[in-house]
């Protein structure tokens, strides 16, 4: 007897239906068409280096030159983000390979044309930039901008000195750019045994997938074996994190910020209180993490949890096979309560084809949104016909919508919004439709999926919004250390990870001296204030998907409002109006709320 393994091959791009594939021409119907916008602002930028000599002359040639820097600005967004989809369509393509160099050289050369703009600008006083908004009355779309302007000036410092600091830059983030190095390309981790009791290399890429087996010696294993390649290197380590934390102070002294932490909130307009009040109000609601650690090592019938226990799912194989279609109708279904035009437009990106959903060869991978404003906000999937792609639709789904209402309700300057609610429109879209699946489930008694899908629910809080926040502490802890005067050495910064760890899990958790070096390989502390960011997005999006399932229209015009307000006001003022106070513990407390009922449901289901 013979038999035949077929190998599935990843198609090319040709191979695609093209009603899978997004539609590019929407941006430009030809190529003849991008180039001849990449020639107009080409010569263009030669025209806003002569702005400086014009600029701040008088009111009208105020208004002039920034309406002309938006134009110009506006094009190259549309241009780069035809490029750049062109090429994340197949990474191998040449001519596309092309189009995004030639874009980041014009880049270049458009904020270098640009630079003076800002530091012009302050020269003017005040009340001169009030006087000309009076005169001029196409200035006030920019009152915003201005007072923005206005804001930074205690931090900005003299031309010298400025163009000293922006020289530095290079220095400052070389230490950044040293760890990136070390971790992604000379760090190597030995082979260890898998699932299937094969020999395979651990990476960074299957770290989480070893934790998640349910062979609990495969779990224990990669744990050690990945920190224990981290401890050997901890001084080494230890010396780029203490200098990373330095450069961040040495940058916010120099601005005259009272705390790197000061510096780093300042640049998406976030108060200071709503990062402490995140720390203090998820501490106080650490005995819900305990509570489901407690079923968790329940379900897991284990006599004591240990830190490699906390990702191995506590349901059965449930993946479902889910089509691409079905999967649009459950997403259309769940944002039903978002209202008719909000699902109007989900259709509409089905049917305009703003979304690339199949691999292929040379695909960029994972997913994500794109666009520009004068572009549709484009998708990128890499299907699988499993459940788990569905939530990835929603997900990009809700960043896409975001950027339509923003694009379509703001002028060009106010019409992106900041990383800070950058995630909450994507998370609430996870929510709704994880509200959806759960009560589809309960309708056709499928308990193991409705087991499922809240443990799913209950991990994103668990390593979302208690995780994030143990490494919001830590990094503040970090940062005051060093300026204080205290010398930041691996083992200090070890002891305090450690003393963290263990207050967050309790006596819920055997929390062992090798956690003590996780955060030597925690590539976010590098990224300077960062990771609380998922905390209070998941905490926002989570009060808002409530109060819309429980208030109705009110509580969707609110949101919906908050969807198209872009950048026109601060992101905390955004977020309050959509009805959620991020200054205050409240939302924290009201999505901790929801993961405490989750847990609940869990253990009514068993």
């Amino acid at each position: 007897m013979t038999s035949q393994t077929q190998t599935l091959q990843t198609p090319t791009r040709d191979q695609i239906p093209v009603e899978m594939t997004w539609d590019l021409t929407l941006v430009y119907a030809d190529i003849q068409l991008w180039q001849d916008d990449f020639a107009k602002v080409e010569a263009q930028i030669s025209q806003l280096a002569e702005l400086e000599k014009s600029l701040t002359q008088n009111a009208s040639s105020l208004f002039a030159g920034l309406k002309f820097c938006d134009e110009v600005t506006e094009v190259f967004y549309k241009l780069y983000t035809y490029a750049h989809l062109r090429q994340c369509e197949d990474n191998a393509n040449s001519e596309s390979q092309s189009m995004v160099g030639k874009l980041e050289l014009l880049g270049t050369r458009l904020m270098s044309a640009t630079a003076f703009m800002e530091p012009l600008l302050l020269e003017l006083s005040p009340e001169k930039i009030e006087s000309m908004m009076q005169e001029e009355a196409g200035l006030q779309l920019y009152r915003r901008y201005f007072d923005r302007l206005n804001e930074k000036r205690a931090h900005v410092r003299n031309g010298e000195i400025e163009h000293l600091l922006a020289g530095a830059s290079d220095a400052l983030g070389a230490v950044g750019n040293a760890f990136n190095f070390f971790d992604n390309a000379d760090l190597k981790f030995p082979s260890i045994p898998n699932d299937k009791g094969e020999t395979e290399q651990l990476t960074h890429g299957n770290y989480i997938e070893f934790l998640q087996s349910h062979n609990r010696e495969v779990r224990e294993n990669a744990f050690r074996t990945m920190h224990g390649e981290f401890y050997k290197w901890r001084n080494t380590v230890g010396a780029l994190l203490s200098g990373n934390v330095h450069s961040h102070i040495f940058t916010a002294r120099a601005h005259h910020y009272d705390s790197a932490l000061e510096a780093a909130l300042d640049r998406n307009e976030v108060p200071v209180d709503v990062y402490t009040n995140l720390i203090s109000a998820v501490r106080e609601r650490l005995p819900v993490l305990h509570r489901y650690l407690r079923f968790r090592k329940k379900r897991l019938n284990l006599q004591e949890l240990q830190m490699w226990d906390l990702y191995v799912p506590l349901a059965g194989e449930v993946e479902r096979p889910l089509s691409y279609s079905d999967a649009q109708q459950k997403v259309l279904l769940s944002v039903a309560p978002l209202g008719k035009e909000y699902g109007e437009i989900v259709q509409k990106s089905f049917d305009s084809r703003w979304i690339d959903v199949l691999e292929n060869e040379g695909k960029t991978s994972g997913a994500f949104s794109d666009g520009s404003f004068a572009t549709p906000p484009y998708m990128l999937l890499n299907w699988k016909d499993k459940l788990h792609s569905a939530f990835t639709l929603a997900h990009e789904m809700g960043h896409s919508l975001h950027s339509y209402f923003s694009r379509k309700n703001q002028p060009f300057p106010y019409s992106d919004y900041t990383i800070f609610v950058a995630e909450v429109a994507s998370t609430l879209n996870e929510a709704l439709l994880t509200n959806y699946l759960v009560e589809e489930a309960k309708a056709a008694s499928d308990k193991e999926l409705q087991f499922y899908l809240l443990n799913e629910y209950a991990e994103r809080f668990r390593a979302t919004l208690y995780r994030q926040t143990l490494f919001a502490e830590f990094e503040l802890f970090i940062h005051q250390t060093a300026e204080s005067g205290e010398a930041l050495t691996a083992e200090l910064m070890s002891q305090k990870y450690l003393e963290i760890n263990k207050d967050y899990y309790g006596a819920e958790v055997n929390v062992g001296d090798i956690t003590a070096i996780e955060w030597a390989r925690i590539p976010h502390f590098y990224y300077n204030f960062y990771v609380y960011q998922y905390a209070t997005g998941i905490s926002a999006a989570t009060a808002l998907s409530q109060q819309i399932l429980q208030e109705g229209a009110p509580a969707v015009e609110r949101y919906l409002q908050f969807l198209s307000s872009g950048s026109s006001k601060t992101p905390v003022d955004l977020l309050k109006g959509a009805g959620v106070n991020m200054a205050s513990p409240q939302p924290i407390h009201q999505a901790l709320d929801v993961f405490d009922d989750i847990i609940g449901q869990m253990e009514t289901l068993g």
